[in-house]
């Protein structure tokens, strides 16, 4: 794909921006605005790799179209679609979404370096949400090739599609670890068995361990040690072997594949007296951390090195502030000018990525870097 022009990027320095934790502190955090493509008022981002690569959309003004910004921060168009996966490698998975109307046709392809491939396993509806380090993809597709109900599950892996044991009507593959390991959810037409699920290979697929009650079951992340974390209803979850603990009975786990990290903690929310969401990280082995963030909160996204990114609407119910926790102390991210900061993710060198508003109210990409952390005097 060409490499389009760069508009001069707007820069912004949020200055001495107050820990909340440690009020003898101070921190500088640099804003940057990635830039957006010709034409398009508003662009997100979706993931960030540890190669400073960001992936995100366009929105208004048509159909979305994938966006690469470089570490440099030029913007490429990818063409046609949404990005749903960006590995450690480059590589971007992208679905495009042909006819939404039925017959209903969305196509995954993959990115790298310029080069286009078409994964698609067939004709229909596909979905493919998660891509690993070695660029292989699961995807789910209906049995007819004008249905849209998730029947069949296939892995694309080595340059070849391989079925995998599983049949629908509604099912939906949430992540694959570097292992290969691929995990999701199923849930019947009407009555039946609701349950979550882990593929160890092509050939094994078997259900993970329930909790009491009887609501829909959504996974959202596995590592490489093949801990898996997710929800069932408003009950935050976490499968280990062949257990599973409630972190939670009244939260949940971010809705994001990095809400687990390699050591095994989670990040997500958990509900107050009063009923609003409050962030919070369940560290390995250890007992819940409140961020120390005001409510309502979530935390987003963390790290391998633990470092926490969220939002809290405390100062203004219409408009999130983005955060990061790092070693207990909060630091709030600042915004392009306008009330509006959202975090979507984060690398292990801290960049974080998300959105904010300008002073105008326009939504733009953006990125935050923590500059230093120095003591007042």
């Amino acid at each position: 794909m060409p490499k389009l022009r760069t508009p001069a990027a707007v820069f912004a320095l949020a200055v001495a921006l107050p820990l909340v934790t440690a009020p003898a502190a101070q921190a500088s955090v640099l804003v940057t605005e990635l830039p957006g493509l010709p034409g398009y008022p508003t662009h997100r981002t979706v993931a960030v790799n540890d190669l400073g690569q960001v992936i995100g959309f366009t929105s208004g003004n048509g159909a979305p179209h994938t966006v690469h910004w470089s570490p440099g921060g030029g913007a490429t168009d990818l063409g046609l679609g949404i990005p749903s996966g960006l590995n450690q490698g480059g590589q971007v998975l992208i679905q495009e979404s042909v006819v939404a109307t039925g017959p209903y046709i969305q196509r995954p392809r993959i990115w790298h370096a310029g080069k286009v491939t078409d994964i698609s396993p067939g004709s229909g509806w596909v979905i493919a949400s998660a891509i690993n380090n070695r660029g292989s993809v699961p995807m789910t597709l209906p049995s007819s090739s004008s249905g849209y109900h998730q029947e069949r599950a296939v892995l694309w892996q080595d340059g070849k599609h391989t079925s995998l044991p599983l049949t629908g009507p509604h099912l939906w593959l949430s992540d694959i670890n570097d292992a290969g390991v691929v995990v999701g959810n199923k849930l019947p037409m009407f009555n039946g068995d609701a349950h979550a699920f882990r593929c160890v290979d092509t050939t094994t697929c078997e259900p993970l361990a329930k909790v009491p009650g009887s609501g829909t079951y959504w996974i959202e992340a596995i590592n490489e040690a093949g801990v898996i974390v997710g929800n069932q209803d408003t009950q935050a979850l976490r499968w280990e072997g062949s257990g599973v603990t409630v972190l939670s009975t009244d939260g949940g786990v971010a809705g994001n594949r990095q809400a687990l990290n390699e050591r095994g903690d989670v990040v997500g929310w958990t509900r107050e007296f009063n009923g609003d969401r409050k962030a919070v990280l369940w560290p390995a082995g250890g007992k819940p951390v409140d961020l120390g963030v005001p409510s309502p909160s979530e935390a987003v996204a963390i790290n391998e090195r633990g470092d926490v990114v969220g939002w809290t609407s405390a100062d203004n119910p219409d408009a999130p502030r983005a955060f990061l926790w790092r070693n207990g102390k909060v630091v709030y991210l600042g915004s392009l000018g306008g009330a509006h900061s959202l975090p979507a993710a984060l690398n292990d060198r801290g960049t974080i990525v998300g959105e904010s508003t300008t002073a105008d109210g326009t939504l733009k990409a953006v990125k935050w870097n923590l500059l230093t952390t120095t003591p007042r005097r």
